[in-house]
């Protein structure tokens, strides 16, 4: 029976590297994020809210950290970037589940120093709020964000800044301040796993 990563074409490759940090049961992946679960399948994806979190890959040997809201997303993130990297062993991927939390960037910063870290969460205003409070945390760069009137405030350093398009990007070209964080979004979907799923539907 062809398992479900196979009809999303995940290449074998991304298969074997993702294989130790899921299960199967049935058709029904499950990933385990310490103290709650994210189950995904052809015709459902719960993704947990937990102060844990899961990772693919090891944390204190790689170079290159990715950040997303879901294991679904790491694992369609490489399949489609793969051919990027000539070693996987040099990645490791963590799921903060729907909502990231300092916990979880408190992990982060123990291994920090040398790290490339890469954020994969949704291209949407949920993920880019994502994207701001996350490094705001990392940073240990304090900031809050209000929305009102179609237009968003960021008060940043004890300076407001308004944005009606909002991302990090525009965050750090308004303040100069560079997070050190590359983010990432798919064209033509919300997130990576959407993006998979629109090319090989169920």
């Amino acid at each position: 029976m062809t398992s479900y990563l196979e009809r999303l074409g995940i290449h074998p490759k991304v298969q074997s590297f993702f294989k130790p940090y899921l299960t199967i049961t049935g058709e029904t992946l499950i990933f385990n994020h310490g103290n709650a679960y994210e189950h995904v399948s052809a015709d459902f994806h719960k993704i947990p809210i937990t102060e844990e979190f899961w990772t693919a890959g090891e944390l204190t040997l790689a170079t290159d950290i990715f950040i997303c809201g879901s294991a679904m997303d790491a694992i369609a993130w490489l399949n489609l970037n793969g051919h990027r990297y000539r070693q996987f062993q040099t990645l490791c991927f963590i799921s903060t589940g729907n909502v990231p939390h300092s916990y979880h960037a408190e992990t982060i910063q123990k291994y920090m120093p040398k790290k490339k870290l890469h954020f994969l969460f949704s291209k949407d205003s949920l993920g880019a709020i994502c994207d701001l409070k996350f490094s705001s945390f990392i940073r240990n760069k304090p900031l809050k964000i209000s929305y009102e009137e179609q237009r968003y405030e960021v008060n940043f350093e004890n300076k407001n800044y308004e944005f009606e398009h909002l991302s990090l990007s525009a965050l750090e070209k308004a303040t100069g301040y560079n997070f050190r964080i590359r983010t990432h979004k798919p064209k033509n979907a919300s997130t990576y796993y959407e993006l998979l799923r629109n090319r090989h539907p169920p």
